[in-house]
Protein backbone atom coordinates (compact mmCIF):
# COMPACT_ATOMS: atom_id res chain seq x y z
CA UNK A 1 0.00 0.00 0.00
CA UNK A 2 0.94 3.83 -1.03
CA UNK A 3 0.56 6.14 1.27
CA UNK A 4 0.25 9.58 -0.11
CA UNK A 5 2.10 12.53 1.08
CA UNK A 6 -0.77 14.25 2.34
CA UNK A 7 -2.30 11.55 4.28
CA UNK A 8 1.44 10.68 5.77
CA UNK A 9 1.78 14.54 6.89
CA UNK A 10 -1.60 14.17 8.58
CA UNK A 11 -0.48 11.51 10.58
CA UNK A 12 2.49 13.35 11.34
CA UNK A 13 0.75 15.98 12.98
CA UNK A 14 -1.69 13.91 14.63
CA UNK A 15 1.07 12.34 16.30
CA UNK A 16 2.55 15.43 17.54
CA UNK A 17 -0.21 17.42 18.98
CA UNK A 18 -2.34 13.98 20.72
CA UNK A 19 1.10 12.67 22.51
CA UNK A 20 4.79 12.42 23.53
CA UNK A 21 7.67 11.41 21.86
CA UNK A 22 7.76 8.70 24.49
CA UNK A 23 4.22 7.53 23.99
CA UNK A 24 4.60 7.53 20.03
CA UNK A 25 7.57 4.66 20.66
CA UNK A 26 5.61 2.91 23.68
CA UNK A 27 2.45 2.76 20.50
CA UNK A 28 4.35 2.29 17.81
CA UNK A 29 6.38 -1.05 19.72
CA UNK A 30 2.68 -2.32 19.69
CA UNK A 31 3.39 -3.24 16.10
CA UNK A 32 6.92 -3.18 16.13
CA UNK A 33 8.16 -4.83 19.17
CA UNK A 34 11.57 -3.74 20.07
CA UNK A 35 11.23 -0.61 17.83
CA UNK A 36 14.53 1.59 18.68
CA UNK A 37 13.70 5.17 17.92
CA UNK A 38 17.10 6.83 18.40
CA UNK A 39 18.79 3.52 16.81
CA UNK A 40 16.81 4.67 13.81
CA UNK A 41 17.50 8.17 13.41
CA UNK A 42 20.97 8.14 14.42
CA UNK A 43 20.86 9.70 17.90
CA UNK A 44 22.30 8.99 21.10
CA UNK A 45 20.14 7.34 23.73
CA UNK A 46 20.86 10.41 25.77
CA UNK A 47 19.34 12.90 23.97
CA UNK A 48 16.03 14.01 23.27
CA UNK A 49 14.51 13.60 19.91
CA UNK A 50 12.38 16.56 18.48
CA UNK A 51 8.82 15.87 18.50
CA UNK A 52 8.05 16.75 15.02
CA UNK A 53 11.34 14.22 13.78
CA UNK A 54 10.17 11.65 16.14
CA UNK A 55 6.99 11.54 14.34
CA UNK A 56 7.94 11.74 10.79
CA UNK A 57 10.37 8.46 11.30
CA UNK A 58 7.85 6.77 13.07
CA UNK A 59 5.47 7.13 10.28
CA UNK A 60 8.41 6.30 7.10
CA UNK A 61 8.56 3.08 9.18
CA UNK A 62 5.13 2.27 9.49
CA UNK A 63 4.97 3.05 5.78
CA UNK A 64 8.03 1.08 4.93
CA UNK A 65 6.63 -1.86 7.17
CA UNK A 66 3.37 -1.84 5.39
CA UNK A 67 1.53 -1.19 8.28
CA UNK A 68 -0.07 1.97 7.89
CA UNK A 69 -3.73 0.17 8.51
CA UNK A 70 -2.69 -1.12 11.48
CA UNK A 71 -1.10 2.14 12.69
CA UNK A 72 -4.75 3.78 11.97
CA UNK A 73 -6.38 0.96 13.79
CA UNK A 74 -4.54 1.86 16.48
CA UNK A 75 -5.00 5.26 16.65
CA UNK A 76 -8.68 4.48 16.69
CA UNK A 77 -8.41 2.15 19.72
CA UNK A 78 -6.51 4.48 21.52
CA UNK A 79 -8.64 7.35 21.27
CA UNK A 80 -12.04 5.10 22.08
CA UNK A 81 -9.93 2.50 24.66
CA UNK A 82 -7.30 4.16 25.57
CA UNK A 83 -3.34 3.04 25.43
CA UNK A 84 -1.50 1.66 28.93
CA UNK A 85 -4.32 3.24 31.24
CA UNK A 86 -5.14 6.59 29.22
CA UNK A 87 -7.02 7.75 26.42
CA UNK A 88 -5.82 10.17 23.98
CA UNK A 89 -7.98 12.39 21.84
CA UNK A 90 -6.12 11.77 18.15
CA UNK A 91 -5.87 15.03 16.22
CA UNK A 92 -6.79 15.25 12.72
CA UNK A 93 -8.48 11.33 13.55
CA UNK A 94 -11.64 11.86 11.21
CA UNK A 95 -9.19 13.11 8.18
CA UNK A 96 -7.20 10.25 8.78
CA UNK A 97 -9.71 7.54 8.58
CA UNK A 98 -11.46 10.19 5.02
CA UNK A 99 -7.63 9.13 3.81
CA UNK A 100 -7.83 5.45 4.47
CA UNK A 101 -11.35 5.49 2.29
CA UNK A 102 -9.58 6.96 -0.47
CA UNK A 103 -6.52 5.04 -0.53
CA UNK A 104 -9.40 2.07 -1.36
CA UNK A 105 -9.87 0.66 2.64
CA UNK A 106 -12.51 0.03 4.60
CA UNK A 107 -13.54 -0.31 8.61
CA UNK A 108 -14.63 -3.71 9.23
CA UNK A 109 -16.80 -2.97 12.39
CA UNK A 110 -16.60 -7.05 13.24
CA UNK A 111 -12.66 -7.15 13.31
CA UNK A 112 -12.23 -3.54 14.30
CA UNK A 113 -9.65 -3.14 11.44
CA UNK A 114 -9.05 -1.78 7.95
CA UNK A 115 -9.50 -3.80 5.03
CA UNK A 116 -9.29 -3.36 1.60
CA UNK A 117 -12.73 -1.88 -0.58
CA UNK A 118 -13.11 -4.55 -2.66
CA UNK A 119 -14.95 -2.26 -4.73
CA UNK A 120 -11.94 -0.28 -5.18
CA UNK A 121 -9.25 -3.05 -5.46
CA UNK A 122 -8.70 -6.68 -4.59
CA UNK A 123 -5.83 -8.35 -3.34
CA UNK A 124 -5.35 -11.77 -1.86
CA UNK A 125 -4.46 -10.79 1.56
CA UNK A 126 -7.17 -8.16 1.51
CA UNK A 127 -4.32 -5.84 2.29
CA UNK A 128 -3.63 -6.58 5.44
CA UNK A 129 -3.07 -10.34 6.27
CA UNK A 130 1.15 -10.54 6.81
CA UNK A 131 3.08 -13.35 5.41
CA UNK A 132 3.56 -16.26 8.35
CA UNK A 133 0.79 -14.87 10.69
CA UNK A 134 -1.30 -17.08 11.80
CA UNK A 135 -5.46 -16.23 11.40
CA UNK A 136 -9.19 -17.73 11.17
CA UNK A 137 -9.82 -18.34 8.23
CA UNK A 138 -12.67 -20.17 6.55
CA UNK A 139 -12.18 -21.91 3.18
CA UNK A 140 -14.58 -22.86 0.14
CA UNK A 141 -13.61 -25.95 -1.86
CA UNK A 142 -14.99 -26.24 -5.04
CA UNK A 143 -13.97 -28.95 -7.74
CA UNK A 144 -15.61 -30.27 -11.21
CA UNK A 145 -16.73 -33.54 -10.68
CA UNK A 146 -15.42 -36.12 -13.82
CA UNK A 147 -13.54 -33.37 -14.90
CA UNK A 148 -11.26 -36.21 -17.16
CA UNK A 149 -14.46 -37.63 -18.69
CA UNK A 150 -15.12 -33.56 -19.41
CA UNK A 151 -11.60 -32.84 -20.88
CA UNK A 152 -12.10 -36.45 -22.86
CA UNK A 153 -15.38 -35.70 -24.24
CA UNK A 154 -15.10 -32.22 -25.85
CA UNK A 155 -12.92 -30.05 -27.46
CA UNK A 156 -10.03 -28.24 -25.58
CA UNK A 157 -11.42 -24.74 -26.45
CA UNK A 158 -14.79 -25.63 -25.02
CA UNK A 159 -13.37 -27.27 -21.67
CA UNK A 160 -11.41 -24.04 -21.68
CA UNK A 161 -14.50 -21.79 -21.76
CA UNK A 162 -16.12 -24.03 -19.26
CA UNK A 163 -13.43 -23.57 -16.49
CA UNK A 164 -13.60 -19.50 -17.43
CA UNK A 165 -17.29 -19.71 -16.94
CA UNK A 166 -17.00 -21.55 -13.50
CA UNK A 167 -14.63 -19.23 -12.93
CA UNK A 168 -16.87 -16.21 -13.77
CA UNK A 169 -19.35 -17.64 -11.49
CA UNK A 170 -17.24 -18.40 -8.14
CA UNK A 171 -15.77 -14.75 -8.12
CA UNK A 172 -19.11 -13.11 -8.94
CA UNK A 173 -20.93 -14.74 -5.87
CA UNK A 174 -17.10 -14.03 -4.03
CA UNK A 175 -16.88 -10.12 -4.61
CA UNK A 176 -20.07 -9.69 -3.30
CA UNK A 177 -18.92 -11.49 -0.13
CA UNK A 178 -15.40 -9.86 0.29
CA UNK A 179 -13.99 -13.60 -0.22
CA UNK A 180 -10.62 -13.90 -2.25
CA UNK A 181 -9.38 -16.66 -4.73
CA UNK A 182 -6.49 -18.31 -3.05
CA UNK A 183 -5.94 -21.19 -6.20
CA UNK A 184 -7.37 -22.18 -9.18
CA UNK A 185 -6.40 -24.70 -11.44
CA UNK A 186 -9.01 -24.22 -14.30
CA UNK A 187 -11.04 -27.67 -12.53
CA UNK A 188 -11.19 -26.12 -9.44
CA UNK A 189 -9.96 -24.32 -6.68
CA UNK A 190 -9.75 -22.61 -2.92
CA UNK A 191 -11.45 -19.26 -1.74
CA UNK A 192 -10.80 -17.78 1.63
CA UNK A 193 -12.63 -15.63 3.52
CA UNK A 194 -11.62 -14.00 6.66
CA UNK A 195 -13.88 -10.64 7.75
CA UNK A 196 -17.53 -10.25 8.97
CA UNK A 197 -19.40 -13.29 9.49
CA UNK A 198 -16.74 -15.49 7.49
CA UNK A 199 -18.81 -18.56 7.81
CA UNK A 200 -22.10 -17.52 6.83
CA UNK A 201 -20.38 -15.34 3.38
CA UNK A 202 -18.72 -18.75 2.48
CA UNK A 203 -21.94 -20.48 2.48
CA UNK A 204 -24.05 -17.69 0.76
CA UNK A 205 -21.44 -17.87 -1.53
CA UNK A 206 -21.68 -21.85 -1.95
CA UNK A 207 -25.13 -21.90 -2.64
CA UNK A 208 -25.62 -19.37 -4.85
CA UNK A 209 -22.88 -20.55 -6.98
CA UNK A 210 -24.70 -24.07 -6.98
CA UNK A 211 -28.09 -22.49 -7.99
CA UNK A 212 -26.28 -20.25 -11.06
CA UNK A 213 -24.69 -23.72 -12.01
CA UNK A 214 -28.24 -25.39 -12.34
CA UNK A 215 -29.35 -22.40 -14.52
CA UNK A 216 -25.65 -22.71 -16.07
CA UNK A 217 -26.40 -26.50 -17.68
CA UNK A 218 -30.04 -25.64 -18.57
CA UNK A 219 -28.92 -22.72 -20.78
CA UNK A 220 -26.45 -22.74 -23.17
CA UNK A 221 -23.37 -24.28 -21.77
CA UNK A 222 -20.63 -24.85 -24.00
CA UNK A 223 -19.96 -28.61 -23.22
CA UNK A 224 -22.19 -31.83 -23.78
CA UNK A 225 -23.07 -33.04 -20.25
CA UNK A 226 -23.52 -30.97 -17.59
CA UNK A 227 -20.79 -28.45 -15.64
CA UNK A 228 -21.13 -30.21 -11.96
CA UNK A 229 -18.97 -29.14 -9.57
CA UNK A 230 -18.98 -30.14 -5.56
CA UNK A 231 -18.68 -27.32 -2.79
CA UNK A 232 -16.98 -27.79 0.65
CA UNK A 233 -16.18 -25.38 4.16
CA UNK A 234 -14.49 -25.66 6.84
CA UNK A 235 -13.02 -22.99 9.11
CA UNK A 236 -9.59 -23.18 11.30
CA UNK A 237 -6.24 -21.87 11.91
CA UNK A 238 -3.95 -21.10 9.23
CA UNK A 239 -0.26 -19.58 8.81
CA UNK A 240 -0.91 -17.34 5.75
CA UNK A 241 1.52 -17.44 2.70
CA UNK A 242 0.98 -16.36 -0.44
CA UNK A 243 2.62 -19.33 -1.44
CA UNK A 244 0.19 -22.00 -3.10
CA UNK A 245 2.60 -25.17 -2.12
CA UNK A 246 2.74 -23.58 1.54
CA UNK A 247 -1.15 -23.04 1.97
CA UNK A 248 -1.58 -26.95 0.70
CA UNK A 249 0.47 -28.39 3.80
CA UNK A 250 -1.96 -26.45 6.11
CA UNK A 251 -4.23 -28.80 8.21
CA UNK A 252 -7.63 -26.83 7.45
CA UNK A 253 -6.29 -26.60 3.88
CA UNK A 254 -6.06 -30.34 4.29
CA UNK A 255 -9.68 -31.04 5.84
CA UNK A 256 -11.48 -29.05 3.32
CA UNK A 257 -10.02 -30.57 0.43
CA UNK A 258 -10.73 -34.08 2.05
CA UNK A 259 -14.55 -32.81 3.15
CA UNK A 260 -15.04 -31.98 -0.81
CA UNK A 261 -13.14 -35.11 -2.41
CA UNK A 262 -14.66 -37.70 -0.10
CA UNK A 263 -18.30 -36.43 1.60
CA UNK A 264 -19.47 -34.30 -0.95
CA UNK A 265 -22.06 -35.22 -3.97
CA UNK A 266 -21.71 -33.36 -7.51
CA UNK A 267 -24.01 -30.67 -7.44
CA UNK A 268 -24.07 -30.16 -3.59
CA UNK A 269 -22.23 -28.33 -0.79
CA UNK A 270 -21.01 -30.58 2.27
CA UNK A 271 -20.06 -27.57 5.62
CA UNK A 272 -18.17 -28.84 8.38
CA UNK A 273 -19.79 -28.37 11.95
CA UNK A 274 -17.44 -25.48 12.84
CA UNK A 275 -19.11 -23.80 10.24
CA UNK A 276 -22.68 -24.80 10.56
CA UNK A 277 -22.84 -23.74 14.07
CA UNK A 278 -22.08 -20.13 12.94
CA UNK A 279 -25.08 -19.89 10.36
CA UNK A 280 -28.46 -17.81 10.53
CA UNK A 281 -31.25 -20.36 11.79
CA UNK A 282 -33.19 -19.81 8.20
CA UNK A 283 -29.34 -21.05 6.33
CA UNK A 284 -28.22 -24.07 8.75
CA UNK A 285 -31.84 -25.41 7.70
CA UNK A 286 -31.00 -25.71 4.02
CA UNK A 287 -28.51 -28.12 5.40
CA UNK A 288 -29.41 -31.88 6.48
CA UNK A 289 -26.42 -33.57 9.16
CA UNK A 290 -24.47 -36.71 6.72
CA UNK A 291 -24.37 -39.88 8.39
CA UNK A 292 -20.60 -40.92 7.17
CA UNK A 293 -18.14 -40.87 9.30
CA UNK A 294 -15.59 -37.95 9.88
CA UNK A 295 -13.49 -36.53 12.08
CA UNK A 296 -15.95 -33.65 11.68
CA UNK A 297 -19.60 -33.62 11.75
CA UNK A 298 -20.97 -32.60 8.49
CA UNK A 299 -23.84 -30.66 6.79
CA UNK A 300 -24.91 -31.23 3.62
CA UNK A 301 -27.23 -28.98 0.95
CA UNK A 302 -27.72 -30.72 -2.48
CA UNK A 303 -29.17 -28.23 -4.66
CA UNK A 304 -31.07 -30.68 -7.03
CA UNK A 305 -33.60 -31.25 -4.32
CA UNK A 306 -34.63 -27.78 -4.21
CA UNK A 307 -34.00 -26.95 -7.84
Amino acid sequence: MVIKTHLRNTAVKALCESMTVKVMIQLIRELLPGYDLHKRMGFRETLSIPTANAARQIVDDICRAELFPDFVQLLVDTQEKGFKGRKYPISYLSYIIHGMKTHGYMFDPDNRMFIEDSRVQQTQNWGVLREGVDYEVTFLRFDIADNSHIVRSNPAKKVERAYQDLFSIVTSALDRRNGRIWSFQGDGGLAAFCFSRKDQQAVLAAVECLHELVLYNLGEKTISGPLAVRFAIHSGRCIYSSNTESLKKNDTVKDVVDIEHRFTRPGSCTISQKAYITLDKRIADLFTPLKEKSIHNLYNYDAALVS
